[in-house]
């Protein structure tokens, strides 16, 4: 089948205050974020690989590549244009899910989904008992991009604990204008706010180590003032190799964990 471009919904006929017209979610898909703790590290790429080279209904996928932290740990940053496309990829991957999860080759070490809250609602039956933690997303934006038959996107994944949640929202709600503008020439994929209680994401994705160095330093201000009500978690940085070697000099002293991208694939957004 032909891949399908992903159209982002238009916004609908309601009045809105001016905070909610600058941040609103105009990206709707679904962000499904697996980590596996490897036992059998050659074991694990060859079962997902050989999956890979005959992946169902690609067309219903936004991304989907995976990222490794050497021989340890495993990323599979995966995205659908709905919950029920998530949940069909689900039934899609049934066999050699199961098949990882072999006690002598890897365990599931975490289960995140991000996306709109009508989508997530959705997914709560499927996903709960796997422990999954639901992230929705308030807002954010995807780029129209063409599509990847190779993902070479470098994916950029600060998590926070707030302190003070108002106040947080205001800060980054604030600097929203200021990151859409310059999403072109930051050579942004995707950024998205996404929270699960006092816990919150920014899902960002840009072309080049050099796009992420250009929007550290466009948000420079707001990051530094969010540390006063938030605590910076987690930093995940997602790409190849060349890429991430790049931005070591940087994120080495935020504690910054590096996932090296080895496969994957990109389809077309609009």
């Amino acid at each position: 089948a032909k891949p399908r471009k992903l159209v982002a919904p238009s916004q609908r006929s309601v009045r809105l205050s001016p905070r909610s017209l600058m941040t609103s979610l105009s990206d709707s898909s679904v962000t499904l974020a697996p980590y596996f703790k490897l036992k059998d590290a050659a074991k694990f790429r060859e079962l997902w690989k050989s999956d890979f080279a005959g992946f169902k209904h690609k067309e219903d996928c936004v991304h989907y590549s995976f990222c490794f932290e050497g021989d340890a740990r495993a990323h599979c940053r995966e995205a659908y244009t709905s919950a029920a496309t998530t949940l069909q990829h689900l039934g899609d991957v049934d066999a050699p899910l199961k098949a990882v999860l072999d006690p002598a080759i890897a365990d599931l070490e975490r289960l995140e989904v991000h996306g709109p809250a009508s989508e997530l609602e959705k997914l709560k039956e499927a996903l709960t008992p796997l422990g999954a933690k639901f992230f929705t997303c308030e807002w954010g934006f995807r780029t129209k991009k063409p599509a990847m038959e190779q993902d070479t996107v470098v994916h950029f994944y600060p998590y926070f604990k707030m302190k003070d949640e108002a106040a947080f929202k205001k800060i980054w709600q604030d600097a929203y204008a200021a990151t859409q503008a310059a999403a072109d020439a930051e050579k942004s994929f995707q950024y998205a706010f996404s929270f699960d209680g006092s816990s919150a994401s920014c899902r960002e994705s840009y072309g080049d180590a050099d796009g992420i160095l250009l929007h550290l330093k466009n948000v420079d201000g707001p990051f530094k003032a969010c540390l006063a009500v938030a605590e910076l978690e987690r930093l995940e940085v997602h790409g190849p190799p060349a890429e991430l070697e790049k931005l070591k000099p940087a994120l080495d002293p935020l504690g910054a964990q590096y996932f090296a991208l080895e496969w994957g694939f990109r389809n077309a957004t609009n």
